[in-house]
């Protein structure tokens, strides 16, 4: 009798058992899996962004690595809660300060520029125009802190906006009339990324940014007044106990509003004096003729950040735009300011005092020679009329536009002009006044028939 073999049932049955076990793990993978999505995505936006926790559940991650602690600490020194929003406390109620509601009124928003940490946009509010900045989310700042291990998005949003903070809080213990006047600012309480209208902003006057081709093609006056107001401004900055440092010194720092320079960023500036220890001089800075000692004295190198401004402001500015193009009288005393700009020779007091010489020695015209010639009397006068711009000629007088014209202190300086070029067969006085208070005069190639013109009076050569 031929024995039945048992193995086929036996394989039979593990078989079935192993399917039933796979099958149970891909059901209960699956439950999980789909719980999973489905949490995550009923989670509020908060969540993911890192702006909150789900389930009141702690962050792996230090509390001081959420950037909360670097937002909080400089909200907590500076500012205090005012319903939804937070105000400065060393500011009083001031009724003009534009706040967050101010974010829902703009009009006209256009993007200006981009940098680390802030957005710069040129809208319109009440017909005005005025600068808005906000946190660039896209920056350097934030796209850096996004790299570091358990960072989430609204952490290194936080940082990036104590900056914000810091330059609220500057702009208004270091005003001055070249520094950016701040409008007002919104610090929401809880601050929303996702809506504009909930977001860190600044309100400043807006103006436009200097570029050294535009500077060059401005006439030697009005490049005679943004040296003299970057003179007022470093002389502000060092009158404070300890001389504020322009640590990040660029031309993009500076704009130009109505032809006075102001700088906008102080977000990242030094309030406080480099540290020094036993050596009697602290480390040298860079320049580009010499390097100077600056002593140290009871640990603290005095004078070393106005030494620094002083050689950043000739580096940037002053050689590019003071000595060339003054007045052939006054071109010794430019070009000794522009030597102390760059090698740091002058303090900024000293620096400044020099500058407001230049200054009133070119309004007043003290660089004139006295001279027993009358030139003007080699001209005929005619009171309210004028010449056509048929016969505008260029010279070098004017840098940029089309036309000779310049700026005089009367009409025996125009008539000295005019009458030292040859192509010059007339001149007319305008009523028109520069920054500093003189005159307008427009020389002519010649003048056909005469136009009148009750705000001028002509000159024709005789």
């Amino acid at each position: 009798m031929r024995r039945v073999s048992s193995r086929k049932p036996i394989t039979s049955s593990r078989c079935e058992t192993l399917l039933k076990i796979f099958f149970g793990c891909f059901i209960f993978s699956n439950i999980l899996c789909f719980y999973y999505l489905f949490d995550r995505y009923q989670q509020p936006e908060c969540v993911r962004l890192g702006a909150c926790r789900p389930n009141n559940n702690e962050r792996i991650t230090p509390r001081e690595k959420w950037g909360q602690t670097i937002y909080f600490n400089v909200l907590f020194e500076h500012f205090r809660q005012d319903g939804d929003e937070w105000r400065l406390i060393s500011s009083q109620n001031n009724l003009r300060d534009l706040n967050c509601s101010a974010l829902r009124n703009f009009e006209k928003v256009r993007f200006v520029a981009a940098g680390y940490t802030k957005s710069t946009f040129k809208v319109k509010l009440d017909n005005k125009t005025i600068s808005l900045k906000t946190v660039n989310i896209e920056g350097h700042d934030i796209t850096s802190c996004l790299k570091e291990h358990g960072r989430f998005l609204y952490d290194c949003y936080l940082i990036a906006a104590s900056k914000l903070l810091k330059e609220i809080s500057i702009l208004r213990s270091i005003s001055h009339t070249n520094i950016v006047k701040i409008l007002g600012y919104c610090v929401p309480v809880q601050p929303d990324i996702a809506d504009p209208r909930h977001t860190i902003t600044i309100f400043e006057e807006y103006g436009e940014p200097i570029e050294v081709i535009k500077l060059l093609q401005l006439s030697w006056e009005d490049r005679l007044r943004i040296s003299l107001g970057l003179s007022r401004l470093l002389k502000h900055l060092s009158s404070f106990n300890e001389p504020i440092a322009l640590n990040d010194f660029r031309r993009q720092q500076f704009i130009v509003i109505d032809g006075e320079p102001k700088l906008i960023d102080v977000d990242d500036v030094g309030l406080q004096e480099q540290r020094c220890s036993s050596s009697p001089c602290c480390s040298p800075y860079d320049t580009s003729n010499s390097s100077k000692c600056i002593p140290c004295i009871n640990n603290l190198c005095r004078g070393y950040n106005e030494k620094l401004n002083i050689i950043r402001t000739g580096r940037h500015f002053i050689k590019h735009i003071l000595p060339h193009g003054a007045p052939h009288e006054l071109t010794v005393t430019a070009k000794k300011i522009a030597r102390a700009f760059q090698i740091g020779s002058w303090n900024a007091n000293n620096i400044w005092v020099q500058m407001e010489y230049l200054y009133r020695a070119f309004r007043d015209g003290l660089y004139r020679a006295k001279s027993d010639i009358h030139y003007v009397s080699g001209y005929k006068e005619y009171k309210k009329k004028s010449v056509s711009s048929n016969f505008d000629y260029r010279c070098q007088l004017t840098v940029s536009g089309y036309g000779c014209m310049t700026s005089v202190i009367d009409a025996e300086e125009a008539a000295e002009i005019c009458w030292m070029d040859a192509k010059c067969k007339a001149f007319v006085m305008t009523n028109v006044t520069t920054w500093t208070g003189r005159r307008i005069a427009e020389f002519k190639s010649g003048f056909g028939n005469l136009l009148h013109n009750n705000y001028t009076t002509l000159y024709l050569k005789l």
